[in-house]
C-alpha cells in the first residue's frame, strides 16, 4: 500500500507542524517539522515564513555638543547651512531642518534631547506622539522633522544624527513662541480720583497683527460700554499696540481691566482709584506697582508733613540717653 503510506507520512508531518505552532515553538521550521535554533544544521525550508521584528536602532544617544563632520566630497556630513536655532508659533506647524550631504547608505535619525527619545529613523517614526513625522523628498539632501500643533512644552533641543562612527550630529534648539498680551503698567496701578487713567497693551510673539482687540472693565466691554473711555489701536513693526484712556477717573472706575487680542492670551491689571484720604490703602503685596498722584494730592501731603513729624521730633528730644551736647542746658 505505497499510496496509503505516503498519505500517512504527509499527515504525520502536518500534525507535527500543527503541534509546534500550537505550543508556541520558537525558531525556524525545517524539513520534517523539526525545530532549528542553530545557525548550522539541515537546509531550511525555502517556503518557511520568517518574521522581521521592528527593532530600535542601535547606538542612539544624546550628545552634549554638535559634531557635524568635516566638509568632504565623499564622506557624509551635515551642511553648515543647517540652523542651530529654530522658532515656531504655538498651534502652527514647526519645521526643523537638517541638511545632510553624501549620505550614501547611511540613515538620518532625529532624537529629542531632554529624554533621549528616538523620534524618527530614516523615513520611519519611532514615537507614539503622532504630531512628529519626518519629511524627505527623493533626491533631496534635506531631512525635515515636522511637528504639528507645538506648544511651549515642546521647546528644547532636538538632535539630527547620521549613523557613522563616531556619530555625526547637530544640536538644534526649537523655541515655541506663544502669542501673549502685555500691559506695560504691570499688575496693579494706583491713581488719585480725578486723574487720567492711561493703559497701554502690546501683543508680543504673534505671527501677525491682531484682527481686533477689546478692553474689558470687569465684565463690560470698555470700548463700548464704559463712559469716557477712549481706545486706540495701531501696528508698530508688526506688533499690535493699543491704548486705553479714561479722563477724570472716579472710585467706581476701580477694578480689573483686561486687554484681550484676537490672536493672543489676554493680560489683566487691577486699578485702584483713591479718594485721597486713605494713604494706607496704597500698601500692597503685589508687584510691580505703579503709583500715580495728582498735583492736589502732592500739596495735601506737603501740608500734612509737619504735623506728622512733630510727635517723632518731640520724642527724640525727650530721650534721656542722648549726649548732653544735643540739649540746650543754658
Amino acid at each position: 500500500m505505497p499510496s496509503r503510506t505516503r498519505h500517512l507520512t504527509v499527515l504525520s508531518q502536518a500534525a507535527s507542524v500543527f503541534l509546534l505552532a500550537a505550543a508556541g515553538g520558537a525558531g525556524l521550521l525545517v524539513e520534517g517539522g523539526k525545530q532549528d535554533n542553530n545557525t548550522e544544521g539541515p537546509a531550511r525550508d525555502s517556503h518557511a515564513i520568517t518574521p522581521i521584528p521592528a527593532r530600535m536602532p542601535e547606538s542612539i544617544e544624546a550628545h552634549k555638543t554638535s559634531f557635524p563632520g568635516r566638509v568632504s566630497a565623499t564622506a557624509p556630513y551635515i551642511d553648515p547651512v543647517t540652523p542651530h536655532r529654530v522658532y515656531a508659533y504655538a498651534g502652527t506647524t514647526a519645521f526643523i531642518p537638517c541638511v545632510v550631504n553624501n549620505l550614501g547608505q547611511r540613515s538620518v535619525s532625529w532624537v529629542r534631547h531632554h529624554d533621549i527619545h528616538v523620534l524618527t529613523v530614516g523615513r520611519f517614526t519611532f514615537t507614539n506622539d503622532d504630531r512628529f513625522e519626518v519629511h524627505h523628498d527623493d533626491g533631496s539632501n534635506e531631512w525635515l522633522l515636522r511637528l504639528r500643533s507645538p506648544s511651549t512644552n515642546d521647546t528644547g533641543i532636538y538632535e539630527c544624527q547620521i549613523n557613522t562612527k563616531p556619530t555625526i550630529t547637530q544640536l538644534i534648539h526649537l523655541e515655541v513662541l506663544e502669542p501673549r498680551a502685555v500691559i506695560t503698567a504691570g499688575q496693579e496701578l494706583y491713581l488719585d480720583r480725578g486723574s487720567t487713567l492711561r493703559l497701554t497693551c502690546q501683543v508680543l510673539d504673534a505671527p501677525s497683527s491682531s484682527d481686533f482687540l477689546l478692553w474689558y472693565h470687569e465684565q463690560k466691554v470698555a470700548n463700548y460700554e464704559v463712559d469716557k473711555v477712549e481706545v486706540s489701536v495701531r501696528v508698530d513693526n508688526d506688533t499690535t499696540v493699543s491704548s486705553l484712556t479714561l479722563r477724570d477717573a472716579q472710585v467706581h472706575n476701580s477694578g480689573q481691566y483686561t486687554c484681550s487680542p484676537s490672536n493672543a492670551k489676554p493680560a489683566s491689571i487691577r486699578v485702584h482709584v483713591l479718594s485721597g484720604e486713605h494713604p494706607a490703602a496704597m500698601q500692597t503685596n503685589a508687584a510691580p506697582v505703579l503709583l500715580s498722584f495728582s498735583p492736589s494730592s502732592y500739596l495735601s501731603w506737603k501740608r500734612m508733613m509737619p504735623a506728622l513729624l512733630l510727635p517723632f521730633f518731640s520724642l527724640w528730644l525727650s530721650l534721656p540717653h542722648l549726649p548732653l551736647s544735643l540739649h540746650n542746658t543754658s
